[in-house]
């Protein structure tokens, strides 16, 4: 009976408590065009003795997987990431707005995107007049659905079909092979929704939050030339997660957001495992 209890146990703290968000660090991580990642085995053998060691070696960007942006990223007078206190990362207030349904939509029962749609104030203040106000310290995420591409590398980019490769999904044994440089027609065709001005600015200015993150490769949409919203984030010290992972687990509200991220010393971002703690069912009901 005992161990029956304990099985029921843990399986309710596993079930209700928290949500990971983050996508794992390999080689089919999707990268900025132009950036690469080595993944490498040190070491994999038994010792004379019998024991066995193994370790493995990794060299990546700061921006790598899901991430969290420091203001000097785009902000040269801006906090690195070494900066912040640690509790501006920890236990945040949740909130997921949900634009799924304005990204994809169906045409004659086919599924199509709308690529570089942009969160505007107007889609925050609808998700206010159903769900209230956000609350200060709060971490805002935004569900677009485009994790769904995550790792198909051209279709998580967006590119148009004369850029794209044809191949399948990345194979995590293969390393991870990019040609492109930062500036080459990949980055300059990249298609996938962000966030425009007007929400970057009614967040930062009328809003107290911490945070703002997305499921797609950048906070901006994919086709954007200037980072607005980038730029009007860091300016005001607000941290941001790109490629947030499982959105789709979420709620609208009523979680709380842990973000912790590599401490990495005057780091322009690094990656982070953002993690959320769902709320209780019991008190709930």
């Amino acid at each position: 009976m005992k161990v029956w209890m304990l099985i029921l146990a843990s399986l309710s703290y596993s079930n209700a408590k928290y949500v990971d968000l983050t996508y794992a660090l390999n080689n089919a991580t999707v990268l900025w065009p132009g950036r690469q990642v080595t993944f490498n085995t040190e070491i994999e053998a038994r010792l004379p003795d019998g024991t066995w060691l193994a370790s493995k070696g990794f060299c990546i960007p700061e921006h790598t997987s899901t991430h969290i942006d420091a203001p000097y990223h785009f902000n040269e007078f801006g906090w690195t990431l070494d900066k912040f206190p640690i509790d501006t990362f920890m236990d945040l207030p949740g909130v997921c707005i949900d634009i799924y349904d304005k990204v994809h939509k169906y045409e004659n029962g086919v599924l199509s995107a709308v690529s570089n749609y942009v969160i505007t104030k107007e889609d925050i203040i609808e998700w206010e007049r159903k769900n209230g106000e956000i609350p200060a310290r709060a971490l805002v995420l935004v569900r677009s659905g485009w994790g769904s591409r995550w790792p198909n590398r051209d279709e998580y980019y967006g590119l148009p079909e004369e850029l794209r490769t044809g191949t399948p999904r990345p194979v995590l044994e293969a390393p991870q092979s990019q040609t492109t440089d930062l500036n080459g027609p990949e980055a300059s065709n990249l298609n996938f929704p962000g966030f425009d001005a007007t929400a970057a600015l009614f967040l930062t200015s009328e809003r107290q939050i911490s945070g703002a993150g997305i499921d797609t490769l950048s906070i901006d949409s994919g086709n954007s030339k200037t980072f607005l919203a980038h730029k009007i984030f860091l300016k005001r010290r607000i941290f941001l997660i790109e490629n947030a992972a499982n959105l789709h687990l979420l709620p609208a509200k009523g979680f709380r957001l842990f973000a912790v991220p590599f401490k990495v010393d005057a780091g322009t971002g690094a990656p982070t495992r953002l993690i959320a703690k769902l709320p209780d069912q019991k008190n709930d009901v």
